[in-house]
């Protein structure tokens, strides 16, 4: 019934990209809030730690890094290339003393790559080391080489102008706790040619490119959820998804209609178009009718969530309990969106319940 095959495929992954990057942040500001830095900081570590595991060795295969280069250039490389794929703002250069380097440049990339904001301001320096800990730092033992090591020289929390620093072979054994280390006097040298990083086009075609920022950052939101839910239980971890799913809504609400060209008036239809561009945004498949005037009806016939992170098939699915706060969450948007028109859901994605579908009504 509606048709957003108009809009250019960058623009609507960009906007999927950026909704779930939103939500992921939101989920993390929630815990601090909630919990405080610790927990978060622990949350974030288990879910980079996991998806290290997941996905790092095949991911160098894939983006070409598995040939001849030293692990230090290698692992630079993987992160440039992997969180430029995800839509960051990331640089790479090497120095003949066997530095390699990855820059996370500004606007920062804690809220969206594309839409900056402010909300870096609560991360502490912990949260990125915890980061850096989990992934840059381990990635020598993944690769058999225990003499690895990242090292930090900036950090936005610690007041720099981006985050900073290089991958280098020590020569010498490390222990665990010596694979991050820290060097905030090194800043970033002075004549470091930094360059973007090389995608071969033909390999990585802009729409290729595109559809990876977006399951890049629905990916955080499945990880996050999942080690939300194994460190504070899953009926915690749905009052904070159901808080930071509604806030991502309200506060893209209208970039949401603007990018994909929704201009009706404030009724069923609009309030389900609004509904089904979101999910398309996020590259799902829904199905919509229109009984009449009064309602609109719409399933959910595949949802990336449920595929992604750790609910990845055939992981266990992503708990139903999700899907109600989901529901929840647009009931009071739609409300306030089109008032007079109620957002009812019921069933689920997948098994006895299935489908998933919603019901947008003038009350």
């Amino acid at each position: 019934m509606f048709d957003f095959s108009s809009v250019p495929v960058t623009d609507i992954c960009r906007l999927g990209g950026t909704l779930a990057f939103n939500i992921d942040n939101g989920l993390t500001l929630s815990v601090i809030q909630h919990h405080g830095h610790e927990i978060a900081e622990e949350i974030q570590f288990r879910v980079l730690r996991s998806h290290q595991k997941h996905l790092f060795l095949g991911g160098l295969k894939k983006l070409g890094l598995d040939g001849d280069m030293s692990d230090a250039v290698r692992c630079a490389k993987f992160h440039v290339l992997s969180n430029y794929l995800g839509g960051l703002r990331v640089r790479y250069a090497e120095e003949a003393s066997g530095k390699a380097w990855v820059v996370y440049d500004t606007p920062y990339w804690i809220d969206s790559p594309w839409t900056s904001s402010m909300s870096g301001a609560v991360i502490r320096p912990e949260m990125m080391y915890k980061t850096m800990a989990a992934w840059h730092a381990n990635n020598g033992p993944f690769l058999g080489n225990n003499r690895l090591a990242f090292v930090l020289t900036q950090l936005v929390p610690r007041g720099d102008a981006c985050d900073a620093g290089y991958f280098i072979d020590t020569g010498r054994e490390l222990g665990p706790s010596e694979r991050l280390q820290f060097e905030w006097a090194d800043g970033l040298p002075a004549g470091l040619e930094l360059g973007p990083p090389e995608l071969d086009e033909s390999v990585w075609p802009i729409e290729r490119q595109a559809k990876a920022w977006r399951n890049f950052s629905v990916a955080y939101v499945g990880g996050r959820l999942y080690w939300l839910i194994d460190e504070l239980g899953e009926a915690e971890a749905a009052r904070l998804f159901e808080h930071a799913f509604r806030l991502a809504l309200l506060q893209h609400r209208e970039r949401v209609c603007e990018a994909l060209g929704i201009d009706d008036e404030p009724g069923p239809l609009r309030a389900a178009r609004i509904w089904a561009g979101w999910h398309a945004s996020w590259g799902d498949e829904v199905e919509v009718e229109q009984p009449s005037d009064d309602k609109v009806t719409g399933i959910v016939r595949r949802s990336r969530l449920h595929e992604v992170g750790e609910f990845a098939p055939p992981a266990d699915r992503l708990p139903a309990l999700m899907e109600q706060v989901v529901a929840k969450a647009w009931r009071t948007v739609i409300a306030y969106d089109s008032p007079g028109v109620v957002a009812t859901a019921s069933g689920s994605i997948a098994g006895e319940n299935a489908p998933w579908q919603f019901t947008f009504q003038r009350n």
